[in-house]
């Protein structure tokens, strides 16, 4: 099978059954759904400027992992139902899909991506005693533990830094999205690898397209390393201006682990050498079996944001499994079972990624250097 990166919404809501126990629904409304059976709720954001590369790969990982512990269900005779709302890319969108879920009876709601949409639900998780897992950067408020982020913006992108100076990079610029606190953090937490920390600093916003000033203050400032710390399509259509301005032939260019297959669309041969930290890549060690499934069902290769919807999925169903080999599966018995079910035995078994789910909400995944391939699908970058 010839398999294709995700570069587009080909499959931008995929709703109906996913299974004889798991059915997801559209985004019109909640269901009641089955009494009987556990609501997992996916506020997935399937439209908007997130949705190609964070919300539509998520889901689709997601999904499959439910799909594949459906025996490890039957076994516990356990039924499991997903209940989808599109949050749209923002955050009017999400707290009114997160309500609807909630209405819904979901005790686990997971939110793919964006620290605002992150920062809006975790306290209406944690009034309503709901499970909130999120792929938010920035730290979420959490009185009661019910917000838990699974993604580790720390480890993988301050090995970023670490990765240029032992590349000879000896001046690095960074170029941020400082409108956006996800990107903030990233532009600081590369910045924590570096020795010496940034030489030059150049902030634009998430809307902006040009780019001519900010080129022209790196390249009078000497650097030989750029981090594009920004949208994936933003950090594409930046190393397309960076070739056309000139006088970059010889900078080293890295990212973060926000970038995605969107950014070489973009960029395409300008994106050749550009290395970035993920938390997963195709080739990594014991991922064979989930890409080939992945590629066999949405016949594209999958991301990163795919192997981590994949790796949530499980790690959801073997802390609903856990919290009713315990008793009643609720919002409280699902946080508490999350932290252990993260490492779980269910969980190694199905693992493509390593990924911890800490009591306090925060997560550890070490994370791998990725590079684009001539396909334009991402691989392990070479050293």
């Amino acid at each position: 099978m010839s398999m294709k990166p995700t570069r587009r919404l080909s499959r931008l809501i995929v709703p109906g059954a996913i299974g004889v126990l798991l059915a997801a629904t559209g985004c019109a409304g909640p269901s009641a759904g089955d009494s009987d059976a556990v609501q997992v709720g996916l506020l997935a954001n399937l439209s908007g400027p997130a949705a190609t590369s964070f919300g539509v790969p998520f889901q689709h990982g997601f999904e499959l992992a439910l799909q594949q512990a459906k025996a490890a269900f039957d076994d516990a005779d356990v039924k499991v139902e997903i209940q989808t709302q599109d949050a749209k890319s923002e955050v009017t969108s999400a707290v009114t899909g997160y309500n609807k879920l909630r209405q819904a009876g979901a005790p686990i709601v997971i939110n793919d991506s964006q620290s605002p949409l992150g920062q809006a639900v975790a306290p209406l998780a944690n009034d309503d005693k709901i499970a909130f897992l999120s792929g938010a950067g920035s730290e979420l408020e959490n009185k009661d533990g019910f917000a838990f982020r699974f993604t580790d913006l720390g480890t993988p992108t301050t090995a970023m830094g670490q990765y240029l100076t032992e590349h000879g990079a000896k001046r690095v610029g960074v170029i941020v999205a400082s409108d956006n606190p996800s990107f903030a953090t990233l532009a600081d937490t590369t910045e924590k690898g570096l020795p010496g920390g940034f030489d030059s600093r150049q902030e634009v916003a998430s809307t902006d397209t040009d780019f001519s000033a900010v080129l022209a203050n790196l390249r009078d400032d000497d650097v030989d390393a750029v981090v594009l710390s920004v949208l994936p399509a933003q950090a594409g259509n930046l190393m397309l201006q960076m070739d056309q301005s000139g006088g970059f032939d010889h900078v080293i260019r890295a990212g973060t682990v926000a970038i995605s297959s969107e950014t070489y669309t973009v960029a395409e041969d300008a994106a050749d050498d550009f290395v970035f930290p993920q938390v997963w890549a195709p080739g990594m060690q014991g991922g064979s079996s989930f890409e080939k499934a992945y590629a066999d069902k949405y016949d594209e290769s999958p991301t990163a944001y795919s192997a981590l919807g994949y790796q949530v999925g499980w790690t959801v169903a073997a802390a609903i499994l856990a919290a009713d080999e315990d008793g009643d599966v609720d919002g409280a018995s699902l946080r508490d079972a999350i932290p252990a079910a993260s490492t779980s035995d269910l969980v190694a078994e199905h693992s493509i990624l390593s990924l911890e789910l800490t009591k306090d909400g925060a997560a550890v995944s070490e994370g791998v250097m990725a590079s684009f391939a001539d396909d334009g699908s991402m691989q392990v970058a070479s050293n």
